[in-house]
């Protein structure tokens, strides 16, 4: 459960600090001078033994601040040196800087105990352990360094770049290392089996083998195993102590418990090997192991060499890119399967982490093979046709940029600006990605660029090596951004580290610590040092989460999450400290102030006193009297001076301490002569003080006595009183006596700085001050005792005539009242008076006897004689006198009461009658509801009120007051007035009264003619953009008709003021009427409101307007549509369509129509500027479209002639055309003909149809001047002007193509005939020529070739 985990945490934590605290002494031993730590959670909190221990350790010198009043922020600076200088030093494992992981500065000046148990554990693990196991020969290759070789191979193919960690050959630490030392040197030659440093060790054989180890005859193994665990321990620890010199740093119930502390047992053990680190000097398992690494890099190098060259010829040779691209994948399968084992053997194993020679040669050529792989990749990709090489160098590139590593640079910042640098080259390289994309996608799934095949195994590749530039672009720059503020968060940090060094020094001179707390203020401030950092480490965040929201594996969360924390642990300590800085410069300048000032005034004190010491007594009596202030300003002196000595540099402090010595010195010189002046002051206080305290002693006895001598009248109240004064006193005593001796004392104190006289007269006041205040409590507890008894008979008498006076006041109630009472409350009032008489018999008796107690009690007491008694007797005899008057009273009362009850009780009557009554009335006044309901209720009532009621009151009145006395008269006199005003006041309001009413009946009846109206107003509104406007004005002028509502709320408002004139003039009245008559004005006001808006909504011009703007949009376009006309006109296939428009826009005149009788019922439901507004656009649009249709019927009379002329040129066209085609085949078979009679016969048939195409040409000619003629009569230029052009076109090109053919025909007729007959002549004379058999042959071979030629020719001309 949690509470045993926490005893062991408990139990280890207690044994890790006696096993550090002993081997840290046995270090600080060597120190100069020697220290030594006793508690070390305290001990360390100043940082100077720890600088002193790493001293030692390092052998070198480490700056530090010591001191006796070195505070806080000089014990920061301290440990803040320590934890540097450790983060400096390199581990010897694995090369890099040591990791100081949640350790702070101020958490070791806080004395936190896992944080000062872990600092010294990694203290003991690099400056003991690692040194000592790395030097070990057989364990060297546990020394390996952080540098790792970063092959050209790893980064050219497609795949993800993977993360490698630094292997070494045994991937050991520390403290494997031991342990294997352990196992090696001496537990498996003995058969101990050790696994761990934790329960191998509790029963103590293990440190007995490494005993035996070191030597034997110290140790019998037989023996040790048979003893128990403690003695065990105990006879290890005691022999290794003694014989071998290893400090004791365990006990043995440190270690034999269940779960032994690790880092204690390892820290223990590491000390053997520090004394004897190879007990028996045997070769070592790693000499054998060097030289099969070498044999294994000379075979690997023999396969590298040969894979190069066998890359070479490959590459060399002429095969096709998919063979090429096959064998590269051939080789790189093999160079991938031998990669991780040459990267394993190209680890360095020496300490300084450079590689063997072996090693060496072996990198070298696998660079080259990497090397010529990647040039290789390049080539093949490049190679590809069109797009795809440009992709796949691109491809190249990208992939280069997302496997960069970055150079760390000494300098946070400087490697800041460089991964900003490679952030904006890498979005330099991608932002083509978009593009290269888009392509890359269509010649895969062409798998071809323009037709050409592409080896389909790489464009694969290539799509995965797409696929994974794509899906790793946008987390490699989110990476980068996140490093690059990473960076700039850690070179800020570090300049605020080192800022804060340069504050937290040994100061100089005031100047400079003033200039230096103006720098601090100029850089903090100036800088926004604070806000800078929260702005960069706000980025920060933001870039880390959406860096962990990427999807990183779980170590990389952790390490984010780790360094942020880091950071923020830092910073919050950081900060801290810098916000310390101010505070200490600022004391620093304080205590300069103080010092330089207090140094001035002090050296001109010292210089007037040591002249006045040769004064005389009372001049330096008076001189010396505020020697406390001096005394007082050498102590602040003292202290701003030591402060500044600790806190200084050490020429500063040296210049101090001479002055300090130098004041003190004459300080102490003076003040050995004048301090008995000192008391000056204290004896003035003395006495002072003493004479006040006499003075209030004289005051509290003068007091005292005058309270207990003053006569007292004897009453509950002044006895308590009188008693409570007497206490007083009594509680004075104590604090009056502690004054008493504290005057006493001072008195003492005085007389040995007063004369004799002084002390004789002080003696006496205090003397006589001593009886006087001796004989107080003596008077006191007496007169308490007395007081007291007294007071329970005065607080019963007290209590008693306090009830006899409220029974009299009861019963003087009833007997005081002379009205006549009814027989039932005559008889209760009577047992009531008799019931007082009782109680005031009842109190008497208990009064007189406790008067009679309390006047023996004073008769007894001897220290109340100063009490008088006339006070209580006046008051017993008055209490007699009013029970006496009491009985006089009730007898007259009955007497009174029995005569007056007839009288009274029809008084009574009738006046609850005629109260009645006028309450009736009153509250039919004020009556609310129904206006009509309460006029008819109130007319009914007081039509029915008469004088009877009155008149019978008034007579019952009369006959009371003869029986009653002047007084109750009067009194009933007034309430017959008041009655009687009462009634006439009801009798004027009630006209008045039922006028009010009418006016509200009117008022309710014209509100719910109003609401109707509205409820008219609001359907109509509501029902507006259903209904129509124009039905709804119908609807709108029969609801409010003449003797609709509208008139009936008139009438009613007439009424009203009718009645309103025979009212009194008010203002309730008037308001009343003027809130009628506004309603009414609002209401009529909506009424026209509404008329009107219905008169002006748009809707019922809706259809009005469409039909409207239809017309007026073709009449606008009359011109247009007359130029269509005019253009279709000329066409005679569209000649019906022209009319058929024509008729429609005839149709038209129906819409004018309509629009004229919709006009005329739209002006009733219609404002009249409206109406006149679109009758004057209807008249204009009606005369528009009558002018339109003249038109048009103009232009069909005037368009028939044109189609008519259209139609012949047509045919004539038609005509020409036919006949010209004719006259080309006629032409073309005469110059294909075979012969030339053939061809004579196509030539006369040829000039036939010429003749006849020639009249048509005439017939065109008279067709073109009659269409000019018709062009000027009916005004249709742009109709004929095209048919016009067209035939003068048909008639040139006809004139032209005719003389050409007949040119051709006759150069083609005469060409023939001659070339015929020449031919013919030629053959013939060479037939006729005798010659010899070889000139024959040569002369017809010469004439069939001449034959040939003419053959060609004639072939020629027919094609022409």
């Amino acid at each position: 459960n949690s509470n045993a985990l926490a005893t062991l945490l408990y139990e280890q934590e207690a044994v890790q600090k006696r096993t550090f605290t002993k081997w840290i002494n046995s270090h600080l031993a060597k120190h100069k001078p020697p220290f030594e730590v006793n508690d070390l959670f305290e001990d360390i909190k100043d940082g100077v033994k720890l600088l002193a221990l790493l001293e030692v350790l390092s052998g070198q010198r480490l700056p530090c601040e010591q001191g006796r009043q070195i505070k806080r922020i000089h014990w920061v600076s301290n440990i803040g040196t320590a934890l540097k200088f450790l983060e400096g030093r390199k581990s010897v494992y694995r090369g890099s800087p040591i990791k100081l992981v949640n350790i702070n500065a101020t958490d070791i000046a806080d004395g936190r105990p896992s944080i000062v148990l872990g600092l010294i554990w990694t203290i003991i693990l690099y400056f003991q352990i690692e040194e000592l196991t790395s030097n070990l020969p057989a364990l060297q290759a546990l020394s390996s360094s952080a540098s790792s070789v970063d092959s050209m191979a790893s980064s050219e193919t497609g795949s993800p770049p993977m993360k490698r960690k630094v292997m070494t050959k045994f991937q050991g630490n520390a403290k494997k290392a031991l342990l294997r030392w352990v196992q090696s040197t001496a537990t498996k030659r003995l058969g101990i089996e050790v696994k761990d440093f934790g329960v191998s060790w509790r029963s103590g054989v293990a440190f007995h083998s490494v005993i035996h180890a070191i030597r034997p005859e110290l140790v019998d193994m037989d023996i040790v195993r048979k003893r128990s665990n403690r003695e065990n321990l105990e006879e290890a620890f005691s022999v290794a102590e003694n014989e071998l010199g290893i400090p004791r740093l365990l006990d043995p119930e440190d270690v034999d418990v269940d779960k032994p502390d690790e880092k204690s047992i390892m820290t223990y053990v590491a000390q053997f090997l520090k004394h004897y680190p190879d007990p028996h000097q045997s070769e070592t398992d790693g000499q054998q192991e060097e030289r099969e690494d070498r044999k294994v890099l000379r075979e690997v190098k023999i396969w590298l060499d040969q894979l190069e060259r066998d890359l070479l010829r490959a590459q060399g040779s002429e095969e096709s890119l998919t063979d090429k691209y096959q064998a590269f994948k051939s080789f790189r399968v093999q160079y991938e399967m031998r990669k991780k084992q040459i990267e394993s053997l190209l680890q360095p194993v020496h300490r300084d982490g450079k590689l063997s020679v072996d090693q060496a040669v072996v990198k070298q050529a696998w660079d080259h093979v990497s090397v010529r792989l990647l040039d290789w990749h390049i080539h093949l990709d490049k190679s590809l046709p069109g797009p795809l090489g440009v992709i796949g160098a691109w491809l190249h590139r990208a992939e280069l940029s997302l496997r960069e590593d970055i150079p760390i640079q000494q300098a946070h910042e400087e490697t800041a600006n460089i991964i900003h640098r490679k952030l904006e080259q890498h979005m330099e390289v991608l932002k083509n990605l978009e593009g290269h994309r888009q392509t890359f996608q269509q010649i895969h799934r062409d798998r071809s660029v323009n037709g050409v095949p592409v080896p389909p195994e790489q464009l694969q590749d290539m799509a995965e090596r797409f696929n994974f530039v794509s899906t790793s672009s946008h987390v490699h720059l989110i990476k980068f951004e996140f490093w690059e503020m990473k960076y700039r968060l850690m070179a800020f940090l570090m300049l605020a580290e080192s800022k804060l060094k340069s504050w937290i020094i040994k100061y100089g001179r005031r100047d400079s610590v003033e200039l230096l707390l103006h720098n601090y203020i100029a850089f903090i401030e100036g800088h926004k040092f604070f806000e800078q950092y929260e702005t960069t480490f706000r980025t920060l965040k933001q870039a880390a989460d959406s860096y962990l929201k990427s999807g990183d594996s779980a170590e990389e969360v952790e390490g984010v999450n780790k360094f942020l924390s880091d950071a923020t642990a830092q910073w919050k300590n950081l900060s801290v400290e810098v916000r310390s800085v101010r505070s200490m410069l600022e004391e620093v300048i304080c205590n300069w102030e103080k010092y330089s000032s207090t140094v001035a005034s002090l050296q001109a004190w010292l210089e007037d006193a040591e002249k006045m010491l040769n004064q005389s007594e009372s001049d330096k009596r008076e001189f010396f009297r505020n020697l406390p202030h001096w005394i007082q300003q050498h102590m602040d002196m003292n202290d701003a001076g030591n402060f500044l000595i600790e806190t200084c540099d050490e020429t500063v402090s040296r210049e101090l301490k001479q002055q300090l010595l130098l004041l003190n010195g004459r300080w102490r010189e003076l003040f050995v002569k004048v301090k008995h002046y000192a008391r000056a002051d204290e004896v003035d206080k003395l006495r002072k003080d003493y004479d006040d305290g006499i003075e209030a002693l004289k005051a509290f006895i003068d007091s005292a006595n005058e309270r207990m001598n003053t006569p007292v009248q004897v009453s509950f109240l002044n006895i308590r009183t009188y008693l409570q004064d007497v206490e007083d006193i009594k509680h004075k005593v104590p604090s009056m006596e502690a004054a008493y001796k504290t005057a006493t004392r001072n008195a003492q104190q005085l007389t040995k700085d007063l004369t004799e006289e002084e002390i004789a007269r002080m003696l006496a006041t205090m003397a006589t001050i001593k009886d006087e205040f001796s004989k107080v409590p003596e008077r006191a507890l007496p007169l308490l005792r007395d007081s007291q008894a007294m007071l329970p008979p005065l607080e019963e008498m007290e209590k008693h005539i306090t009830g006899f006076y409220q029974s009299l006041e009861k019963a003087s109630r009833i007997t005081s009242s002379r009205d006549s009472e009814a027989p039932g409350d005559f008889k209760q009032k009577c047992q009531e008076l008799v019931t007082y008489q009782q109680s005031c018999k009842k109190c008497l008796s208990v009064i007189d006897k406790n008067h009679q107690i309390i006047l023996k009690s004073l008769d007894t007491s001897q220290k109340l004689k100063h009490l008088d008694t006339s006070l209580l007797e006046r008051r017993i005899t008055e209490l007699q006198a009013s029970s006496q008057g009491m009985v006089k009273e009730t007898t007259e009362w009955k007497r009174h009461v029995e005569a007056n009850s007839s009288l009274m009780k029809r008084f009574e009557e009738s006046r609850v009658e005629l109260e009645k009554v006028l309450k009736i009335a009153r509250s039919s006044m004020t009556e609310r509801g129904n206006p009509e309901d309460l006029l008819k209720k109130h007319t009914e009532f007081f039509g029915q009120l008469d004088q009877r009621v009155l008149n019978a009151f008034l007579k019952a009145c009369d006959e009371l007051s003869d029986i009653l006395p002047e007084q109750e008269q009067q009194n009933l006199q007034e309430t017959v007035r008041k009655l009687h005003k009462q009634w006439k006041d009801v009798q004027t309001e009630i006209p008045s009264h039922l006028l009010h009413l009418k006016v509200e009946l009117e008022k309710s009846r014209l509100k719910a003619s109003v609401q109707e109206c509205q409820a008219e107003l609001a359907r109509e509104n509501r029902s507006l953009p259903s209904m129509g406007s124009e039905r709804l004005i119908k609807e709108h002028r029969m609801f409010f008709k003449e003797k609709g509502p509208q008139a009936l709320c008139e009438k009613r408002l007439h009424h009203m003021e009718e009645l309103r004139s025979k009212l009194p003039e008010s203002e309730q009245a008037r308001q009343t009427l003027e809130n009628a008559r506004m309603v009414f004005a609002e209401v009529r006001e909506d009424i026209d409101s509404t008329h009107q808006k219905l008169m002006q909504h748009p809707d019922k011009w809706k259809e009005f307007n469409t039909r409207f703007s239809e017309l007026s949009a073709w009449v606008t376009s009359k011109e247009s549509q007359l130029r269509l006309l005019r253009n279709r006109a000329g066409d005679p296939s569209k000649f019906g369509q022209v009319k058929s428009t024509i008729e429609v826009r005839n149709k038209d005149e129906g819409n004018v129509s309509w629009l004229k009788t919709r006009l005329a019922a739209l002006i009733e439901v219609c404002t009249e500027s409206d109406t006149q507004r679109q009758g004057a656009a209807l008249s204009k649009l009606s005369s528009d479209f009558k002018g339109l249709l003249t038109s048009l019927s103009e232009v069909v009379l005037a368009v028939s002639d044109c189609v008519q002329f259209r139609e012949e040129v047509k045919t004539t066209l038609e005509e020409l055309t036919q006949g010209q085609q004719e006259l080309q085949s006629v032409t073309s078979k005469i110059l294909n003909s075979e012969s030339v009679r053939e061809a004579q016969q196509l030539l006369l048939l040829h000039q036939q149809q010429l003749k006849r195409l020639r009249l048509k040409q005439k017939e065109m000619q008279e067709q073109i001047n009659r269409g000019k003629q018709l062009q000027i009569e009916e005004g249709l230029e742009e109709n004929l002007q095209e048919d016009l052009q067209k035939l003068d076109t048909t008639l040139s090109k006809m004139d032209q193509s005719t003389e050409s053919q007949e040119k051709n025909l006759e150069v083609r007729m005469n060409l023939e005939v001659r070339m015929f007959k020449q031919v013919n002549t030629l053959l013939k004379r060479a037939a006729e020529i005798q010659l010899g058999p070889k000139n024959q042959s040569l002369l017809q071979d010469q004439a069939r070739a001449l034959s040939e030629q003419v053959d060609k020719v004639e072939t020629g001309l027919k094609r022409e």
